[in-house]
């Protein structure tokens, strides 16, 4: 990498945290992250023939601009079912508990955060559904709510049709039961599914959406914030389930939470979650 940018990309980490959160644990820039914003510096530079000197300043003075660059970092990979044990943990055990916690007359609500182009928070859906119980009307008691700081992702979410390659991991019967063939060979969510389903442009940075969620799945977002940020979405997102409510994050992330003195929960062997301390 080039060393004159290293301290303009540390400079700019900091903007990012000081406005959207992103940063990092300790002094030192992950080598992803310094790889993904030293392509996305020099792609700007370029769109905007900029010399490197005058870019801190306008990313000071150009909101739009600072998140431009903050999206650019993200990731963004997603699929139905993806890191399949922790989705099956929630299918055998802590899914059908909910149900059986929940009084008759009680939605169920799930919180997909930093749900991308939200196969995460279809996937929720199915798994919600497929448990709830045979009495009339239990399904329409479910509701899942995804958010995302991307608007052009969510575009992705709310159309609910995506590539046929999507569901390769996906179980067969979900499949088979929630996907249905679109005219261009791709797969659309079942008209009941994205009743159940809605969409939030938000930046988690600035609060998750109000609610008391029985089920929250939050992967692959902590990794792009700096400390105080973490801390204060982790304990956003603990204060936001109910009683019984469980949070579930990525395995690189369960250490983050840990470190939080949140009460975690072996709910298989291997797959982490946690709940709130009452």
């Amino acid at each position: 990498m080039n060393e004159g940018l290293r301290p303009e990309l540390k400079r700019i980490v900091e903007l990012l945290e000081e406005r959207h959160g992103i940063g990092v644990r300790g002094d030192d820039l992950p080598l992803w992250l310094e790889e993904r914003l030293t392509n996305a510096v020099r792609a700007l530079l370029t769109a905007r023939q900029l010399e490197l000197s005058a870019l801190f300043a306008m990313l000071q003075d150009e909101p739009a601009l600072l998140v431009e660059l903050a999206n650019a970092l993200r990731v963004g990979e997603t699929r139905f079912y993806r890191d399949a044990a922790q989705w099956e943990a929630l299918r055998r055990s802590t899914i059908p508990a909910l149900w059986q916690h929940v009084p008759e007359a009680q939605r169920i609500m799930a919180l997909s955060a930093g749900c991308s182009t939200g196969e995460e928070a279809w996937t929720l859906a199915m798994l919600l559904s497929e448990a709830a119980p045979r009495s009339a009307n239990a399904r329409a008691r479910v509701s899942v709510v995804g958010v995302d700081r991307s608007e052009p992702a969510l575009v992705t979410a709310r159309a609910a049709t995506y590539d046929e390659g999507s569901q390769a991991h996906l179980p067969r019967e979900l499949a088979q039961r929630f996907l249905k063939p679109a005219v261009d060979g791709s797969v659309r969510l079942v008209d009941e599914l994205v009743r159940l389903v809605t969409f939030q442009c938000r930046d988690l940075t600035r609060g998750v959406p109000p609610g008391r969620y029985s089920l929250i799945v939050c992967k692959n977002v902590l990794i792009y914030f700096g400390d105080e940020a973490q801390d204060r979405l982790v304990q956003d997102l603990l204060r936001s389930l109910t009683d019984d409510g469980v949070l579930l994050v990525a395995r690189s992330e369960v250490p983050i939470v840990r470190s939080l003195a949140a009460c975690a929960q072996e709910i298989a062997p291997g797959v982490t979650a946690f709940r709130a301390e009452r």
